[in-house]
């Protein structure tokens, strides 16, 4: 009896370790591959999804835009332009105003330091940055934001715009003083992985979506470099969890890759949030995995390998209780030696071990 007690405990064993080890070894070929899974519950999330949210900006593209086009116009001089509009940006953060304010100061012959300090300055979210430059009430963003500052003379930039945007650039609108005064045209590269990240992701099942608060026409020329069919363009940045939500009532499992704060609340809204390890801490809070290298086919490899481990999981326990059900009614019946049954016990628990160091071969 005393054996088969010795027995028992030996099958608990195994069984607890089916779960801790395959996670261990799991999450440690993860940060090997620049992977952080931040608990268990994430597993078996990455089982069900079946369709993937992907920012634009600084995930399947670059997020490092540059000043492509200026356009001043009539009456408007570009040095004037590119020093206002330089010195409003650089006092935002966002990947695209840093670029016009690079480039600004790079065209006008200036360092970015040795640009106005603007007053007064507000960035608002999903839409420009305003502010008070040099005695100036300038604006730079969208058309929305300029309209709604009651800038009424916008049509004479809509050539320009259109043609920037037919490029795939994405225009920053300048005004000032209730005056249009040009548009500042930006483009962002495309990464060379993203192309196969998204090949890799439809062979796991899922459906890919771009989601961006870009112009629509710019959103669909890198949906179309990169093989993507659903876009939604436009959206504001409190708006991004909307559409996920929008999809999950549709009876989807989603996940969500960003990397900007813009995309925190989408991260979080998501079955499965995935932040770009280049991107802010906020995104990274938000997520459930991590992708260390900033490389979107991190994320396929993510799934992967949280499936993979989760399969290893089920693994574990299945043969671990295997060993209790089959070896210990038969020696307790007198039909296997206990000795035998202590020893199937032992195997279970080097099976599980095993069979969990099976991961660190993933790739």
């Amino acid at each position: 009896m005393a054996k088969l007690v010795e027995d028992a405990q030996n099958g608990k064993a195994a069984a607890g370790l089916a779960t801790p080890t395959a996670l261990m070894v799991g999450t440690g070929r993860g940060a090997q591959l620049g992977i952080l899974i931040k608990g268990p519950e994430v597993l078996e999330s990455t089982r069900r999804v079946d369709t993937i949210v992907l920012d634009k900006t600084g995930t399947v593209t670059t997020g490092k835009m540059t000043l492509q086009e200026v356009y001043a116009a009539e009456g408007t001089g570009e040095k004037e332009l590119l020093r206002l509009a330089g010195a409003l940006e650089h006092a935002s953060e966002h990947p695209v105003a840093r670029a016009v304010a690079a480039g600004a100061a790079r065209r006008s012959g200036l360092d970015p330091a040795d640009l106005p300090v603007p007053e007064r300055f507000e960035n608002v979210p999903g839409a420009g940055v305003r502010g008070t430059v040099d005695g100036h009430a300038v604006l730079a963003g969208s058309a929305r934001l300029l309209t709604d500052a009651g800038v009424t003379d916008l049509d004479a930039l809509d050539g320009a715009r259109a043609r920037a945007e037919e490029a795939g650039r994405t225009v920053v609108l300048v005004a000032w003083d209730g005056v249009a005064r040009g548009l500042l045209a930006v483009a962002d590269a495309v990464r060379d992985t993203s192309a196969e990240a998204v090949r890799d992701l439809r062979q796991l099942g899922l459906t890919p979506v771009l989601l961006t608060g870009d112009h629509r026409a710019v959103a669909e020329t890198v949906a179309r470099a990169v093989d993507i069919g659903t876009v939604y363009a436009d959206v504001l940045p409190e708006d991004k969890a909307d559409v996920v939500r929008r999809l999950r009532s549709e009876g989807r499992v989603v996940a969500m890759v960003g990397d900007g704060v813009n995309d925190a609340a989408a991260l979080a809204t998501a079955d499965l949030g995935l932040a770009m390890g280049t991107g802010t801490d906020a995104a990274i809070e938000a997520s459930d995995l991590t992708l260390v290298r900033g490389d979107l086919r991190a994320a396929a490899d993510a799934i992967r390998l949280s499936r993979r481990t989760l399969a290893t999981i089920k693994g574990n326990l299945f043969w671990a209780f295997g060993y209790n059900v089959a070896a210990l009614p038969l020696a307790a019946a007198g039909l296997l030696n206990p000795m035998i049954a202590g020893a199937a016990m032992a195997c279970s628990s080097v099976f599980v071990v095993t069979n969990s160091l099976r991961l660190r071969s993933f790739t």
